[in-house]
């Protein structure tokens, strides 16, 4: 493994007189840790000692393993967007070794709940992640300033992206003219979420769309699932000459409406849901492009949270939640590239109990 070809576009910010492990390293045992289990830096180092003769098989540790401190303060000063690149950079190569084209990035916001305030659930400190759920690759993420709020953050990430020939979905949060006309400069489209909070436009495709959708094709999808059945029924309208609300959507081409009709335990509930879309395309397609963007909850945030414990992590100060996340980010894809009948959870254990199998793990950064 060429480890420092890998992590060569992250500086280190230490003085060489002081140092006693290299940052390259640092970073690989972090890694190999958190591949194999450990979730927070007194893991990652009680991992390093307990497998310091494998870890010498290729790395030069003439001190030994780092300190938890050590791990901490690394990850807390380390440059998060060079680290980040590490990732980004590697997935973007993965998806040209793989597809020649992107179809649909899913972008949406995960709070890290162990890093609130005692009482304040909404003060954690929220990554907004760039996903492609087909290929399980993150294509990028951006940290939201306490002072600010989901909005202000995706634009950012959107600026850092390529997006050429891609659709980008995303939730309400990203529901901003200038998200829209940004990804249409940039060459792709987008699928975005609308609700209550855009008040006059909500109101305005509401009452459109119930009065239009006896006129409109429909697609019905049902989906059986723990006690549940639900039927997502799909309308699409392309006329939107009356849509005065809508004028300033340059771009816009098409109106989506979800209705979800859930039963379970013999009661039925009804959601509707309205989207806006540079695409033109039909029903069929616009359902499952809807039901594409909830992928970064089930593969990504969720997996963050229940096998990486990712919201029960207190760590926050400098860079070092980022940084984290990242690693995790990078664990999880390497995780998702070996091909075996093995969840993802028993994957993690089997590299902490099997070192070939970690290895093999380990060498999926080199096939691109």
């Amino acid at each position: 493994m060429n480890w420092q070809k890998f992590f060569d576009s992250v500086p280190d910010f230490r003085i060489n007189r002081r140092k006693k492990h290299q940052l390259v390293d640092i970073l690989v045992i972090a890694l190999c840790a958190i591949v194999s289990g450990a979730d927070d830096f007194e893991e990652i180092e009680a991992y390093g000692k307990r497998k310091e003769s494998f870890l010498k098989g290729f790395l030069d540790l003439p001190n030994g393993i780092p300190s938890h401190d050590t791990f901490n303060r690394v990850f807390k000063y380390m440059d998060k967007n060079a680290f980040g690149e590490c990732l980004y950079s590697w997935s973007k190569e993965l998806l040209r070794f793989i597809y020649s084209h992107i179809t649909q990035i899913n972008v949406d916001g995960k709070v890290l709940r162990g890093t609130a305030k005692a009482g304040f659930k909404k003060s954690g400190i929220c990554i907004i992640s760039a996903w492609v759920a087909e290929q399980h690759l993150v294509l990028g993420q951006e940290k939201v300033d306490t002072k600010s709020n989901e909005k202000m953050a995706i634009p950012e990430l959107l600026k850092s992206l390529a997006l050429e020939g891609c659709l980008v979905s995303s939730d309400a949060a990203g529901c901003q003219v200038k998200n829209a006309d940004l990804i249409v400069e940039k060459g792709g489209d987008y699928l975005i979420a609308i609700k209550k909070d855009h008040k006059h436009i909500y109101e305005q495709i509401t009452d459109w769309m119930d009065r239009r959708k006896i006129y409109l094709p429909v697609d019905e999808w049902v989906d059986f699932g723990s006690g549940r059945i639900e039927r997502r029924n799909c309308y699409v309208e392309s006329n939107l000459k009356l849509l005065d609300d809508l004028s300033a959507w340059k771009h816009l081409k098409s109106i989506v409406m979800i209705e979800a009709h859930r039963e379970k335990n013999g009661k039925t509930t009804l959601e509707k849901r309205f989207y806006l879309s540079s695409l033109k395309a039909s029903t069929k397609e616009f359902n499952q492009l809807v039901r594409n963007h909830w992928s970064i909850e089930n593969q990504l945030h969720w997996k963050l949270d229940v096998i990486f414990r990712e919201d029960s992590s207190r760590t926050k100060s400098g860079n070092a939640a980022e940084n984290l996340t990242t690693a995790r980010k990078l664990a999880l894809q390497l995780l998702h590239q070996i091909k075996d009948k093995e969840s993802i959870k028993n994957r993690r254990k089997i590299a902490g109990w099997d070192d070939h199998y970690l290895i093999r793990i380990l060498q999926r950064l080199n096939q691109n």
